[in-house]
C-alpha cells in the first residue's frame, strides 16, 4: 500500500531524495547557556511539556523549521535544494496521506506525555533538586505558590517520520524530533538555559512495517523520546 503510494512523482522525488540522503543523520543540537549560576541555584523546578504540531509523516520534504541548517543560510545549499525540490513536487498532500493512513497503529499515544514522565525520571535519578514535578501548562503562573523557582518548559516543535538516509532499495522511514527547551526562573521570569534538539533515528523502516507490524511505531517512538528525555535531563544538571 505504502511503497506503492511512495512511488507517485518520482521524478521530483528523487531530487528530494538526493538531497535528504546526507541529512539523515541525528545532530548534537545548540546549547545557550544564559546563566550558569542562576541556573545551579535552582533547587526545585516543575517540568512542563507541550505539543505544538501532531504526528506527521514527511516522505518529500523536511520541514524542521528552525532545525540546524544543513548546508547554509535557508535560501542555499542543502536545505535551499530541499525547499527547491519540494517546490516542484507539491508533496504536502501526499505526505498528509501517508500521515492518516499510517496513524491510526500510533492508538491513543501521547508523546508530551511520555517526555513529561522521561524527564522527570532522569531529573529524579540523581540528587541535583530537591522537589521536581510536573506542572501542567495552564498552571506555570502559580509555580511561585507552589514554592517552585524554575520551570523547564520543553515544546514538541515537529515529530513523526521522516525519509531515511540509510542506503537500501527500499523506501523507508525513522522517527525524527525537533524540540526547544528552556528553563525560566520563576523569580525573575528570566530564561537561564536554553537548547534546541534536533534527532534522527537510525532505526529505518518501511510504512508498511510500521503500520501492520502492531506496537512496533509506538515503541519505535518511544525509544527515541525515552532517550532524548535523558540527554535533555543531563543537559540540565550538568551545565
Amino acid at each position: 500500500m505504502f511503497h506503492n503510494c511512495l512511488r507517485l512523482g518520482a521524478a521530483c522525488n528523487s531530487i528530494v531524495l538526493l538531497c535528504l540522503l546526507s541529512a539523515c543523520a541525528s545532530t548534537p543540537g545548540t546549547k545557550a547557556l544564559v546563566d550558569r549560576s542562576a541556573l545551579t541555584a535552582l533547587q526545585r523546578i516543575g517540568v512542563t511539556v507541550t505539543q505544538e504540531e501532531d504526528f506527521s509523516v514527511l516522505w518529500g520534504r523536511d520541514q524542521f523549521a528552525g532545525a540546524p541548517n544543513f548546508g547554509g543560510s535557508a535560501g542555499g545549499g542543502l536545505l535551499g535544494l530541499i525547499v527547491l525540490a519540494a517546490a516542484i513536487g507539491g508533496t504536502s498532500s501526499a505526505d498528509a496521506e501517508y500521515t492518516r493512513q499510517i496513524k491510526p497503529a500510533l492508538g491513543a499515544y501521547d508523546a508530551a506525555k511520555l517526555f513529561t514522565t522521561g524527564l522527570v525520571r532522569n531529573l529524579q535519578h540523581e540528587p541535583r533538586f530537591i522537589t521536581v514535578v510536573n506542572v501542567a501548562a495552564d498552571e506555570k503562573s502559580a509555580a511561585k505558590g507552589r514554592g517552585l523557582d524554575g520551570i523547564a518548559e520543553i515544546t514538541l516543535k515537529r515529530w513523526g517520520l521522516r525519509l531515511c538516509g540509510a542506503a537500501d532499495t527500499e523506501v523507508k522511514v525513522q522517527a525524527g524530533f525537533y524540540i526547544e527547551g528552556r528553563i525560566v526562573s520563576v523569580a525573575k521570569g528570566e530564561t537561564v538555559w536554553e537548547r534546541h534538539e534536533f534527532h534522527l533515528d537510525s532505526e529505518c523502516r518501511t510504512l508498511d512495517e510500521l503500520s501492520s507490524q502492531k506496537g512496533l511505531l509506538v515503541n519505535l517512538l518511544s525509544r527515541v523520546i525515552d532517550y532524548l528525555s535523558g540527554k535533555m535531563a543531563n543537559e540540565i544538571r550538568f551545565p
